[in-house]
Parts: structure tokens; sequence; C-alpha cells
């Protein structure tokens, strides 16, 4: 039970709408800076249509802005399936190692950016939690789930009980063992490898961020 498909001949949806993507923004480019001699952008719009963005684009506590889709764009299918993702959840061993994988699936956030929160970045009473965006390297809040944060709180009080940092400028993932340290991206995988060898699946931490874009 690998859990995905295997390489077919042709690029994958996922692959084709990046590239959908980088193309019209290529040829918007151009157009609003009046470079060359293009008069339309062959990677148009969907006229008439808008979709809303989802839970990975929000931005803190602002309502959804609708965007329209490109013309060409495939539709992406959902990477992991429910029902595996619910597998891979119970085959976790600690509070903390479910409320990563609640916040993984639920923000859409790359494994490192989560892994970089302090612990005054995740705010409960407005459900976001605050990372710093690989790229532009900006502070951005992401709306996250209740049960994220059920999971958080769980894991929290069992590691300040033993004697974790506590403090809003302390990181908030840390080691499940002393000497205490702040928990790296290797450490994340090899705990989440170790959910999927239960299954003899092969998923990885990058396909979480596609399970809320479905």
């Amino acid at each position: 039970m690998t859990g995905k498909p295997t390489v077919g001949a042709k690029y994958s949806p996922a692959t084709r709408a990046h590239c959908e993507t980088v193309l019209r923004e290529f040829y918007n480019f151009h157009l609003d800076e009046s470079t060359g001699s293009l008069l339309v952008n062959p990677f148009p719009l969907v006229r008439g249509r808008r979709l809303s963005q989802l839970g990975t684009q929000r931005d803190g506590g602002k309502k959804h802005r609708n965007r329209r889709t490109g013309l060409y764009r495939p539709t992406v299918p959902q990477r992991i399936p429910d029902e595996m993702y619910t597998k891979v959840f119970a085959g976790l061993r600690s509070h903390r190692d479910r409320a990563l994988l609640a916040f993984w699936g639920a923000t859409g956030a790359r494994a490192e950016e989560l892994l970089t929160v302090k612990q005054g970045g995740a705010i409960v009473g407005e459900q976001t939690v605050s990372v710093i965006r690989k790229g532009t390297r900006d502070y951005q809040d992401l709306a996250a789930s209740p049960d994220a944060f059920v999971w958080l709180r769980l894991y929290q009080k069992s590691a300040w009980k033993k004697g974790v940092p506590r403090g809003r400028h302390h990181p908030l993932w840390w080691t499940l063992r002393r000497p205490w340290r702040p928990l790296e991206y290797d450490a994340a995988r090899m705990m989440f490898n170790r959910a999927n060898d239960l299954l003899g699946a092969n998923w990885t931490l990058h396909d979480l961020r596609h399970i809320v874009s479905a």
C-alpha cells in the first residue's frame, strides 16, 4: 500500500497547474510593462466564474478574497485522501506529532515554515499561527483548525510539565526527550516516516501541503 500513484508518461496535474500559473504571470508582467508586441495573455482567466481562496491562502482574520482561475488550469487532485490521512494520524505516538500533523494539514504551510513558529505565534483566540514564509521571509498568519489547537494544548501541557522551556519567544516545537532542543526538519521527517512505515505507505511531508487544496 504505497498510497501514491505510479509515475505516468505525462506531466502530473500539479506540474501542469504550476506551469500554467508561471506562464500566465509571465505574460501578465510583460503586458503591464508594455514590453514586446503582446496584445493579450495567451493564458487567460476564466470569465464569469470565481473561486474563493482556500484556508491555506488566508491573511489572518481577513475575509477570503475571490480569485478567478486560469482557463487552461487543470484540476489538481487531492494528494493524500482523507482515509489515508486518518490512518497516518492514528499511527503517531505523541500529542506533539498529532499537533504537528494537524497544523500541517490545516494550514498548508511548508514543513520547515511550521517548525520555525514561536510559542507566541500560535494565537488560540484567532485560530491562527504565524509563520515565516520561505520565499519572502515575511511573517504570515495562517488559519488553522480548532482540532489542531486542541492537540497543541495537550502537547504543551505535557511538555511544560516535563520542563520544556516556556515563553512567547521560545520555539513552539521541541524534542520529546532531554536535553530539550528545538525540533528540526530531519527529526520531524523521521517522525512522519515512522508512521508511514506502520502503513507501508510512502507519503512525504510535502504531500501534506495538498490536503486542503483539493
